[in-house]
């Protein structure tokens, strides 16, 4: 049994999906003119060059975050949806389970995984060196490699996660509370019914490496993973928020995560206790990068930018309800913001 994909950001961002998730075999990415205007997902800083990654294998480089041209060799045209730079090296992954590696700085790609059939797009992609990496996706979908992607391990969050810490009598109560239900969200009894849980199939959206001995992954419906043996062992836990959560962020020792309608959560104890913050954004949050001034900037639907400062535990927000939607930003050495999205590159 497996859980409804809408609660996928990147999916629901495109549709029904690629339209070469049928492929036996990966095609290479052709050069696309307006490939800068075109859907991107992520953007990563490798060196002096930025990195874009996005839909039917699009990958644009850029010396400065304003002119962009294509890689010279993509090996596939599925979507892309994260990026990570590590060691000198480059990583991407997306739909078709992909995940492409480059040691140019992105110039050129070799193909490193493909399984279209298997239907579980990777969703994020982390390396804490040259040759050690994690890549998790959807339906409980989780990656490791120890040679810097040469082979890679399939593996089901089902079989590593060893203990819990979710409190389904306080679940109960609130289900039995109307006023904390949301019929958007939920139907009958969604909060007593584990759903994408009891069958360890949740995607995997987001994973933070707190470089203090912990690592997160925030999941669909409320649900997150923490290991604290390097990824060994992982723990269930609840944030206080019962809908999906898209990204997290380290601020010194907070850890932001955010994501569906805005709702923003934050643990100042590794992620054993989570504090949900209100603030004035209603739309969905899907990427974000911490600025210069050492705050959260998380973006999204409707050109949302919302501005998350630690210190203070204040908000602002700059959105166009009208606009296109963010999906990932990133910072210049000149403290200039460089936005990717349902648009393409934007910067100011």
């Amino acid at each position: 049994m497996k859980s409804t994909i809408v609660a996928l950001p990147l999916i629901a961002m495109l549709g029904s999906g690629d339209a070469w998730a049928q492929d036996i075999q990966p095609r290479p990415a052709e050069p696309a003119r307006l490939a800068a205007e075109s859907l991107l997902l992520d953007i990563e800083r490798a060196g002096q060059r930025y990195v874009a990654v996005g839909e039917r294998g699009h990958v644009l480089l850029s010396s400065d975050g304003v002119s962009w041209e294509q890689a010279e060799s993509v090996p596939v045209r599925s979507t892309l949806t994260r990026v990570e730079f590590s060691g000198g090296r480059l990583w991407a992954v997306g739909h078709d389970s992909v995940i492409i590696h480059s040691r140019d700085l992105g110039r050129n790609w070799v193909l490193q995984h493909f399984d279209p059939e298997a239907e579980k797009p990777l969703l994020d992609v982390h390396f804490f060196d040259a040759n050690n990496g994690i890549a998790i996706g959807a339906y409980g979908l989780y990656m490791r490699t120890q040679n810097a992607g040469e082979d890679w391990d399939s593996l089901d969050m089902a079989d590593l996660v060893t203990s819990e810490n979710i409190d389904w009598e306080a679940i109960a109560a609130a289900e039995a509370d109307d006023s904390t239900m949301d019929d958007d969200l939920f139907g009958e009894d969604a909060l007593l019914d584990r759903g994408c849980y009891e069958f360890m199939e949740c995607h995997l959206n987001a994973f933070l490496d707190n470089e203090r001995g912990t690592w997160l992954i925030a999941a669909e419906r409320g649900y997150g993973f923490r290991s604290t043996d390097g990824g060994i062992n992982w723990e269930s836990f609840r944030f206080p928020y019962p809908g999906s959560m898209f990204g997290l962020l380290q601020i010194d020792r907070e850890i932001v995560a955010f994501g569906l309608r805005g709702h923003v959560q934050t643990s100042r104890d590794a992620g054993r206790q989570w504090v949900e913050l209100d603030n004035p954004l209603a739309s969905t949050l899907k990427g974000g990068s911490v600025d210069p001034q050492g705050r959260a900037l998380m973006v999204g639907a409707g050109a949302a930018q919302l501005i998350y400062d630690p210190d203070t535990r204040d908000f602002e927000l700059q959105e166009d309800r009208l606009g296109s939607t963010y999906a990932a930003v990133i910072f210049s050495e000149d403290g200039k913001k460089i936005l990717v999205g349902e648009d393409g590159v934007s910067h100011e």
